[in-house]
């Protein structure tokens, strides 16, 4: 394999692990915001705390749409740079900024996700224990 081959191959294989982890960040918040819907749900409590996380991880996996448009655009632009001899550079540039865009979306997602799982802890810890169901205890 020549070193082109060989660094088209760790692209190719650096996009599939990104991918793979723009969804696992979506899976991430999604499944934490289903967590609290359903505790709140069954535990027939409110607490603004709760709704607050609710709303962390709700927006944490919203973040994964941008994110996955922007690597798109990503990727497209490098394409695009690499074809064009006349404005690769200003192609090249563009499709920079979209990468740092790309990666303040990731980021923003894993701190809604941090954010909501902060809320919830507290807004667990503020709920009397008379509300939470023993299962020793009928």
């Amino acid at each position: 394999m020549n070193s082109v081959d060989e660094a088209k191959w760790h692209w190719a294989e650096g996009m599939k692990f990104a991918l793979e982890g723009v969804k696992l960040l979506f899976i991430l918040n999604g499944a934490a915001s289903v967590s609290i819907l359903t505790f709140i749900g069954n535990m027939r409590v409110s607490s603004s705390q709760l709704i607050w996380a609710l709303l962390s991880f709700s927006f944490g996996a919203a973040t994964t749409v941008p994110a996955m448009v922007f690597a798109y655009l990503t990727q497209l632009q490098y394409g695009n740079a690499s074809q064009d001899e006349i404005h690769g550079y200003l192609l090249w540039q563009k499709a920079g900024k979209r990468h740092y865009a790309a990666y303040a979306f990731i980021l923003l997602g894993i701190l809604c996700f941090l954010i909501g799982a902060i809320f919830a802890a507290c807004g667990l810890m503020h709920i009397p224990s008379t509300n939470i169901p023993c299962p020793n205890h009928s």
